[in-house]
This record gives C-alpha cells, sequence and structure tokens, in this order.
C-alpha cells in the first residue's frame, strides 16, 4: 500500500466513526464551510468574508447564560497567508448580532497543512487544519477549544467531492477531562461552467463519542448551494434546512473571496 493510500484510509476510518450521531454541543456557528484543496501559494495574503444568519432557529438554551442562534447574524472575517512547503496560517475574528447589536463572539487561530495535491500529481487531495479558539461564554460553554479537520476529496472531471471528519476538544474548566466531539462536513458539486458551479453540503455537528445515540439530540443540517469563482468577486452561496430538533429550522450562508496582496 502506498504512503497516500494507507493516509486515505486512516483518514476514512475516523469519516466513518464522525458520522454516527451522538450528543451535541453548543457551538458559535461563525463558519459553516467545507475545506477542500485551496491553499494559498507561498507569500500570497487572502480575507474571506463568512455571513450567516438563522431566520428560523433554535430558542431555547442549551446552557445558563447561552446567546441562541434564533434571528441571529454572524459576521467573520477571515485573513490567511501562504507559508509555503504545503502550509496556510488562518486568523478569524468573529461578530454576532445579540439584544440587537453587534458584539465580539470569538478570535480563532488555524494552520492547513495540505501536503497530497491532485495539482501535484497525486490521485486525490488531503490534508488537515488545525485550529485554537477562545469563545465568549454567551455562545459557548468552553471558552477555549481546539478544532482538527481533516480534509480528503477528489475532483472527478467537473465534479468535486470533499469530506472533513473533524474532532473537536474543549480545553477549559471542567470540560476538558471530557471526551471529545466529531462532526462531519461533506460537500458534492458540480462545474456548470468555468467560473459557476452547483452543489450540497452537509453537517452533522459536534458529536460526543461516549453518549448514547440519539438522531434528534444532535444537529444534522443540508445545504443547497452555488459557487462562483469570477468577477468582480467569488463567492458562494446557500440555503440550509435543519434535520432534527437540535437544528436550526432554516439558515442562509454567504462566503465572500477577497484576494488582498501578493
Amino acid at each position: 500500500m502506498s504512503q497516500s493510500s494507507g493516509l486515505l484510509a486512516r483518514i476514512l476510518i475516523v469519516f466513518a466513526l464522525a458520522i454516527l450521531p451522538v450528543k451535541s454541543k453548543a457551538m458559535l456557528q461563525d463558519e459553516i464551510q467545507v475545506y477542500d484543496d485551496e491553499i494559498n501559494a507561498k507569500g500570497v495574503s487572502s480575507m474571506e468574508l463568512h455571513i450567516n444568519s438563522t431566520p428560523r432557529g433554535i430558542q431555547t438554551p442549551s446552557y445558563p447564560g447561552e446567546i441562541t442562534s434564533n434571528n441571529g447574524v454572524r459576521v467573520t472575517p477571515e485573513f490567511a497567508y501562504g507559508l509555503g512547503h504545503d502550509l496556510e496560517a488562518g486568523l478569524y475574528i468573529s461578530y454576532a448580532n445579540a439584544n440587537n447589536q453587534f458584539q465580539y463572539a470569538a478570535t480563532k487561530v488555524r494552520m492547513k497543512w495540505l501536503p497530497i495535491r491532485e495539482e501535484k500529481g497525486d490521485s486525490f487531495f488531503a490534508g488537515v487544519n488545525l485550529e485554537l479558539a477562545n469563545v465568549q461564554p454567551q455562545f459557548d460553554e468552553s471558552r477555549y477549544n481546539s478544532e482538527t479537520r481533516f480534509i480528503i476529496g477528489k475532483h472527478f472531471d467537473e465534479w468535486l467531492i470533499s469530506f472533513n471528519p473533524i474532532i473537536d476538544m474543549p480545553l477549559s474548566q471542567p470540560y476538558v477531562h471530557q471526551a471529545p466531539y466529531f462532526s462531519t462536513a461533506t460537500r458534492l458539486s458540480k462545474e456548470v461552467t468555468p467560473e459557476l458551479a452547483l452543489g450540497v453540503e452537509y453537517y452533522s455537528n459536534l458529536n460526543q463519542i461516549n453518549q448514547p445515540i440519539n438522531y434528534q439530540n444532535t444537529q444534522q443540517m443540508g445545504f443547497l448551494m452555488m459557487y462562483y469563482d469570477g468577477k468582480p468577486i467569488s463567492f458562494q452561496a446557500g440555503v440550509g434546512k435543519g434535520f432534527s430538533n437540535s437544528t436550526d429550522s432554516l439558515t442562509l450562508k454567504a462566503i465572500f473571496s477577497i484576494p488582498l496582496w501578493d
């Protein structure tokens, strides 16, 4: 078995574990995105502006003091810089509306490593994104958190499929000794023109591995998506529907990609 095939097998095992629905955890929905093989070249900077809203969302807090997502809007600029050697660094600064005004919600730093890429001659793309987050207590029970997001996918002519098995670990007391949470993000899309693609995304969010399985206590959401990679600005936008009692019923999202300097 080749090195890349061995990595693919290990990632698929993690993915299989990740789709098991179990107990859900409150989370800040500042980034709703499936990671694929996009990565900045060395010295290239960019910004993505994440905007999402929940016209019909969860109204009951999952812990005292939580700001729920119902009628909420989140705005998150993300800055990224290519370090070379298949590495990219990123910084998020998230804001959310509450009581009819926007407030600071979180800061997150990340590092993406994408050593296996089709453009380098590999048969698929694969890597990992590591993230550390400092989230305000009204948006997450655990102030500090880490996320390990595996990235695996492939282009089939005009089709793209990408899977993100995700391990989320609280780093604050008393949650630091709990079992990790698993989630998945999946994308399947097809190019309609060289600049436009249509597709679907599915998210199964933040499931704790040592809890009894209960589908209605998990967060399950699907999106109909449009991806535009052209001028004057590239963007993606989608409409999402929740499929469980613990999921926002209606979510709208958009991500605008803004090149900065080379």
